[in-house]
């Protein structure tokens, strides 16, 4: 069979046609083209349409010259190829991986031919058979981008293609033209089974387990990305699911969406379409609305495509009206429609005026609504009217600062970066350093993490713009009015403002509390400042921080973050009061939290992301991944960072690694100490005495050393006697001599008269005649030397003769090697007498035969040897009448 080379299948050529043989046969399999690549006369479409009639006959037609070009295959192939038959019996009865396999193979094999074989396995795709669906799902998927697809066009139908030159493109040959209708009308039925494959899809998209919902939107999904066939179907039934009940399928549709941007980024505007047309249905749900909402704020923006960007815009502020219609705006709805319009407005090229009109709602949104949505509305702000609005902008940027909220939001880098932005494009020094100000009051009472944040912040700025610095307190001015008592009695003044109606500046909204201020309408109006300067000294309470006495104002906090509990933020403190600027390359909102402190504590190496494109772009999300850098990717009890120099070391880490320096510094020397100290202690003389004794070296008069073996353990021996046990000793000796003597007599061999014949523990358990206590007696420390087993009576004083000399010792110790008993073991037997192997191999024989353990016995049967024999005997005897 022929197979395409994209599926790994290849022909092989003949063994005629191969040149090259010593070539292996992969390099000489060849490339089958598809069946869209085969050659055929080609016309373009003239234009002229033809009558339904005829449109009719020339269907007609090509289905006939289909029909019989797939007879003239299937009879060809039964009759050459023996596999045939056998695909076509496993299509019938095989299991369902090997019908899906045998269809695929089919396929493969001739798709114009195969028509009726793919409309088969297509027929499978059905939500009641849910492992033969799923399986013949994603076979398919393969399939049809494969083999099946024309890549990047799609199908043609039959009516659109040009029937008009039929004629001209066959020639007048016969042939020409059914292989020509033949080819349209395998096209226009593949295009029809395609939709039906992407209607099963959507149907199987609609199951009730989430799993399958999911391999559902993946398959459609791959179909849309890889083929622009019935592109408008499939990204209709994905974004369908949006509205999923199911969280985890709408996640699922969100990625695909976006990954489909990511590949096809000239989408952007069909997919806005089908989204807006999903937006604005009348029986939507909020959910699948913020769902929505969530997905349109994830669109990769350029400056080029301004068009999409104005359009989502306008699609956020028609939602934004309706939501603060609704009085929702402390919602997660409000906080996706500020983000999008936040990412979206930059490219779209408006002006403030174009969003003017909602620029008053704005404001207010900034005191109503929470933390984090007054945070995205102070950004956005700072996009449209921080130059119009100034003085309003600052003043409410500078009273959230004071939000308790603040300590516990999620969104710090995002207000740092807002605060960068407005303090270094505000051309007023004190407003900047009041702004400075409070930031330090603020570090005084956040965590660490936050705090660096700050100290980076501020230390960018003070570089970047060196008149912000204020290290020393200004004298402040004391009005006049204030100096004509000197009485320490304490008098309150009242200051007159000069009013006039003509200086109203509608532009400066400030709340400063030197100002008349009057309230018309919906809103607060203040009036122009009075020529006469109030404010003489530094005020934080003000509410603007332009007339809050910056210029008389210093950075006193410094002195206490200098000696805070944080070692970074100490250093970092003190070189912002040296005037320094802070290089960092990580991430301070995350290299000094808790957990990572922890993570270090723990001699742990930091978690290694798998970094992976998040969205519609692969920036998207990078805060997300905790990447560490530089010596912070070391564990801290690793080698090379041990190895590394005391100032190399970060000032938060230095405690950990002064202590595992001090540490290993200590075991080491420990351990030389203890190599040192077991080297005295081998060397000294009192060692090599008590070793000698062990060992039982003495040394003679020569003061040459000689072996005595168990020389100190019979020293001992001489000192331990008992007379009442030698006794009872010297009686058993009696009555073992006795016995051995009885043994004797009966010997069958002259040599074994003195020998004694001792039966081993095995014995006397095969005879059970002798219990296990009788026998068993222990040598004690209490216990005598006469005690001992043996014919000989010792001498009182001489105890050393019972022990061996060193060359008796030796051979003892090869007559044990060479015996087959396990020495010390229940079998072993004595040798008083020290007799050859031999000889106790005899006598081992002969005391088994004494006892009936003849060779009739099996090692099976040892311990019912006796008994078996006397049951052999009375079988032998007649039995009773």
């Amino acid at each position: 069979m022929k197979y395409h080379k994209k599926n790994k299948f290849k022909t092989v050529p003949k063994a005629s046609e191969n040149k090259t043989e010593d070539l292996p046969i992969e390099d000489n399999y060849q490339e089958l083209p598809k069946w869209y690549e085969q050659e055929i006369a080609s016309g373009h479409n003239t234009g002229e349409p033809v009558t339904e009639q005829t449109l009719i006959e020339l269907k007609e037609e090509a289905k006939q010259c289909h029909d019989s070009e797939v007879a003239n295959y299937n009879i060809k192939n039964s009759k050459a190829n023996s596999n045939f038959q056998w695909m076509k019996t496993v299509m019938n009865k095989g299991t369902v991986s090997d019908k899906i396999a045998a269809h695929t193979v089919a396929i493969q094999d001739n798709p114009i031919c195969n028509l009726e074989t793919l409309t088969t396995l297509v027929n499978m795709v059905k939500v009641g058979k849910k492992k033969e669906c799923f399986t013949v799902m994603e076979t398919l998927t393969e399939l049809f981008l494969s083999d099946l697809l024309k890549p990047d066009q799609k199908l043609t139908p039959f009516h659109s293609k040009p029937l008009s030159t039929i004629n001209e493109m066959s020639s007048g040959n016969a042939i020409t033209r059914r292989k020509i209708l033949s080819r349209w009308y395998f096209e226009d039925q593949l295009k029809e089974v395609f939709t039906s494959f992407v209607l099963a899809l959507n149907r199987a998209a609609q199951d009730t387990v989430e799993n399958n919902k999911e391999k559902a939107i993946t398959a459609m999904f791959k179909l849309l990305c890889g083929n622009p066939e019935q592109e408008k179907n499939l990204l209709t039934n994905i974004i369908n699911k949006l509205g999923d009940p199911s969280q985890k399928v709408a996640s699922k549709a969100i990625y695909c969406l976006t990954q489909l941007l990511f590949k096809h980024p000239n989408m952007q505007p069909v997919v806005l379409k089908e989204v807006e047309k999903l937006l604005f249905r009348s029986n939507i749900n909020m959910r699948t609305q913020y769902y929505c909402l969530c997905f349109l704020s994830q669109f990769y923006l350029s400056h080029e495509e301004s068009d999409v960007a104005k359009q989502l815009i306008q699609l956020y502020l028609a939602f934004f009206k309706a939501c603060v219609k609704k009085g929702e705006v402390d919602s997660r709805m409000m906080s996706a429609l500020l983000m999008g319009i936040n990412r979206s407005y930059p490219y779209s090229k408006m002006q403030f005026e174009d969003l003017s009109a909602h620029v008053e709602t704005f404001y207010r949104l900034v005191h109503l609504a929470s933390f984090n949505v007054a945070l995205q509305v102070l950004m956005l702000l700072n996009q449209i009217s921080v130059e119009k609005m100034a003085d309003r902008y600052y003043a409410a940027l500078y009273k959230k600062l004071v939000d308790p909220k603040l300590l516990t939001t999620t969104h710090q880098a995002m207000l740092l970066s807002l605060l960068y932005k407005a303090m270094n494009k505000d051309t007023q020094i004190g407003r900047v350093k009041m702004f400075i100000k409070r930031l330090f009051q603020i570090s005084l009472f956040v965590q660490p993490a936050f705090c660096t944040g700050i100290l980076y912040l501020i230390s960018q700025l003070l570089s970047a713009r060196p008149e912000l610095q204020a290290l020393t307190l200004e004298p402040t001015k004391i009005p006049n009015v204030l100096l004509d008592d000197d009485d320490e009695e304490e008098k309150y003044y009242d200051i007159k403002i000069e009013e006039s109606n003509d200086d109203i500046n509608t532009d400066d909204k400030s709340g400063a509390d030197n100002l008349n201020v009057e309230f018309k309408g919906s809103s607060w109006r203040h009036n122009k400042q009075s020529t006469r300067k109030s404010v003489v000294k530094y005020n934080p309470l003000a509410r603007n921080p332009l007339y809050g006495g910056g210029e008389f104002l210093a950075y006193t906090e410094l002195v206490c973050l200098k000696h805070y509990f944080h070692p970074t933020v100490a250093l970092w403190a003190k070189e912002v009061f040296a005037g320094k600027k802070l290089t960092y390359a990580g991430d301070p909102l995350k290299d000094f939290t808790l957990i990572r402190f922890l993570d270090r504590f723990v001699y742990k190496n930091p978690k290694v992301s798998n970094e992976k494109p998040c969205g519609a772009h692969p920036t998207f999300g990078k805060r997300k991944f905790y990447k560490p850098k530089g010596l912070k990717t070391l564990a801290v009890n690793s080698r090379s960072y041990l190895n590394e120099e005391k100032q190399n070391i970060p000032v938060d880490e230095l405690f950990l690694y002064s202590y595992l320096q001090k540490k290993y510094n200590k075991d080491s020397e420990e351990d030389d100490e203890k190599d040192n100290s077991d080297l005295e202690s081998v060397q000294s003389e009192e060692f090599e005495e008590m070793l000698d004794k062990m060992t039982g070296f003495k040394k003679d008069d020569d003061n040459n050393e000689k072996l005595d073996f168990m020389g100190e353990i019979g020293e001992s021996l001489k000192k331990k006697k008992n007379q009442k046990k030698r006794k009872h000793d010297e009686e058993e000796e009696k009555e073992e001599s006795d016995e051995e003597g009885e043994v004797e007599n009966e010997s069958f061999d002259e040599e074994t008269d003195d020998m004694d014949l001792e039966a081993t523990e095995e014995d006397l358990e095969l005879i059970g005649d002798v219990s296990d206590d009788d026998d068993l007696e222990f040598l004690s420390e209490d216990s005598d030397v006469d005690h001992l087993p043996s014919k000989k009576k010792l001498k009182k004083d001489d105890v050393s003769s019972v022990f061996a000399s060193a060359e008796e010792f030796a051979a003892l110790l090869d007559d044990e090697g060479g015996s087959k008993k396990k020495p010390g073991g229940s079998s072993a037997m004595a040798n008083k007498d020290q007799a050859s192997q031999k000889q106790l191999t005899w006598e081992e024989n002969r005391n088994r035969w004494i006892k009936g353990f003849n060779k009739a016995v099996t090692g099976k049967d040892k311990k019912k040897g006796s008994n078996k024999i006397l049951n052999r005997k009375k079988s032998k005897k007649p039995k009773k009448k």
